[in-house]
């Protein structure tokens, strides 16, 4: 039976790539205005560096600097939120924001408020909070599980133990570990694996904190910026890679034109 001419298929895959790309482009657009709206209200910007960020944590540092208080953080990418500060003197959207351009590499956040300085410094100088380290990550410490009755564990989990390369048996419904077991060695950049047992034993290797890179005053236009003095553990942990349209960009500088 020959085919109908009607029944033909028709490929939308160009167009969803099209619709997804408008709506990246989109998202650049509104983070621009939203960071330049919280410009026009606050008296302080800070450029802040963020280590081994989480989100639950992110939630605790935003609640300690509620919006209901005119204080706005913004983490996007770096070249979306140095177009929005303006990258040199003829773009820049207030006075002196073009000096804050370049030190937006890496994972840098801003962060906008009416708040004093000194209380902002205070408290990010204090911050620091213990969480599991993720695969990927570099370790500063050597963890080695002892022989014997592992405390904590329930039988059902010997399987998964023995899948995570652990020599392991069972005794009176009891897991008992048959030789030592070394997690990790200082210096190991994590498998997915021995984050997962590092987890498993409790064993938090990484420091959530988020310190000042650099503050501008809206006032008196003055850039201060700090030396955050990074080790080599922390700059492999936290390397980034910006992946930005350069295509996308340009659309955006237009689009701010045309305004």
């Amino acid at each position: 039976m020959p085919k109908s001419k009607r029944a033909q298929r028709v490929t939308i895959s160009k167009s969803s790539k099209k619709l997804k790309a408008n709506r990246g482009l989109e998202l650049k657009q509104e983070l621009v205005k939203k960071i330049r709206t919280r410009l026009d209200e606050c008296s302080h910007l800070f450029v802040v560096r963020l280590y081994n960020e989480r989100t639950d944590k992110l939630q605790t540092v935003r609640a300690h600097f509620p919006r209901s208080e005119s204080s706005y953080f913004f983490f996007g990418k770096n070249r979306v939120m140095q177009l929005a500060l303006g990258r040199t003197p003829a773009t820049e959207y207030l006075p002196s924001l073009a000096k804050i351009s370049p030190y937006l590499v890496g994972k840098m956040g801003l962060m906008l408020t009416n708040r004093s300085p000194q209380e902002v410094l205070e408290y990010f100088n204090k911050l620091e909070m213990e969480d599991y380290a993720r695969a990927g990550n570099r370790v500063k410490e050597t963890v080695i599980i002892d022989e014997g009755p592992l405390d904590g564990f329930q039988h059902t989990m010997e399987p998964l133990l023995r899948s995570l390369g652990l020599a392991t048996t069972l005794k009176k419904g009891i897991i008992h570990l048959i030789k030592p077991f070394t997690i990790c060695k200082k210096g190991d950049t994590l498998t997915p694996e021995q984050a997962k047992l590092l987890k498993l034993f409790q064993h938090p290797l990484a420091q959530f904190k988020i310190k000042v890179k650099l503050h501008w005053d809206k006032k008196t236009e003055h850039v201060q910026v700090f030396d955050l003095q990074e080790s080599d553990e922390e700059d492999n942990n936290d390397e980034q890679q910006e992946i930005d349209d350069d295509n996308d960009e340009e659309m955006v500088e237009q689009d701010d034109e045309d305004n």
